[in-house]
């Protein structure tokens, strides 16, 4: 397995999220996932000649914009909820209808990590991107996931992933102090709990990260901090009008806010 330099893991900020939103040839809109596609497209030098992999795309329009604005050879690849129930999936469209509706894009149904996709060519990518995919995989799955996408990342490619990772005040005050400690204590904490709650905080997902690719590069942001992500107000959270759409779309009346904030992972795959 080649190494990989580290360039970025933060956290979304509002400075950011604004800037993007003025500057953007495609329309970016103030939530995480706004955030996340502009991000990935102002960290690549698009050119026609790059290959491109979305993880976990669904009915998502970046994969449409970069093969229509930059020309590049884009594949897709999700299951669309085909074996499993969900209102997300059940009010959207066919999605063979969708796939046919953009023949522009490779679209491969399944889920990397957990099938084998023969079709799509190993160390055949440029870039491999995620936005508000990754945190959906479940723990088991992780590992398999990083290893699968590494073997179809081409030498010198990038991979850039936006993941959304829920504040600790969103379960009250002592799980906030839970959530310190464990990244506190994190080298002191037994293996088995370490690979369960993967997600808990942002170091913890990136420390588990460091111990599945050989990684180099920039040490751990401040901006990781626990108590960074909840003091500080220019972390870019998932506005309350998420939350009324869950309720109005998904009939999840005993919805609540919850806070989330998104990881930024940029790596580069040594040549």
């Amino acid at each position: 397995m080649k190494s990989y330099e580290l360039i970025e893991a933060t956290l979304a900020d509002t400075r950011r999220l604004l800037s993007y939103r003025v500057q953007s040839n495609m329309e970016i809109h103030l939530n995480l996932k706004g955030f996340d596609y502009a991000w990935i497209l102002d960290q690549v030098h698009w050119t026609r000649d790059l290959k491109v992999l979305d993880v976990g795309s669904g009915y998502s329009k970046l994969p449409v914009h970069i093969a229509k604005t930059y020309g590049c050879e884009v594949w897709a690849v999700d299951d669309f909820g085909m074996h499993e129930a969900g209102d997300f999936w059940e009010r959207n469209q066919d999605p063979q209808a969708f796939i046919k509706g953009h023949p522009e894009i490779h679209y491969v149904i399944g889920r990397i990590g957990q099938n084998k996709l023969e079709e799509i060519p190993q160390q055949y990518f440029d870039v491999i991107y995620s936005a508000s995919a990754l945190e959906h995989v479940p723990v088991r799955h992780v590992e398999s996931l990083w290893r699968h996408m590494d073997l179809l990342l081409k030498p010198g490619g990038n991979m850039l992933h936006g993941l959304d990772i829920a504040f600790p005040t969103s379960r009250g005050l002592r799980h906030v102090a839970l959530a310190v400690m464990y990244d506190l204590f994190y080298p002191l904490i037994p293996r088995p709990i370490k690979e369960r709650y993967i997600y808990e905080t942002p170091k913890s997902y990136l420390r588990f990260l460091r111990k599945i690719l050989p990684l180099s590069g920039i040490s751990m942001s401040g901006n990781l901090n626990v108590l960074n992500m909840i003091l500080n107000s220019d972390i870019v959270t998932e506005p309350l009008e998420h939350t009324y759409h869950r309720i109005v779309k998904d009939g999840l009346q005993e919805a609540r806010y919850f806070r989330v904030g998104s990881l930024l992972l940029n790596l580069a795959k040594r040549g």
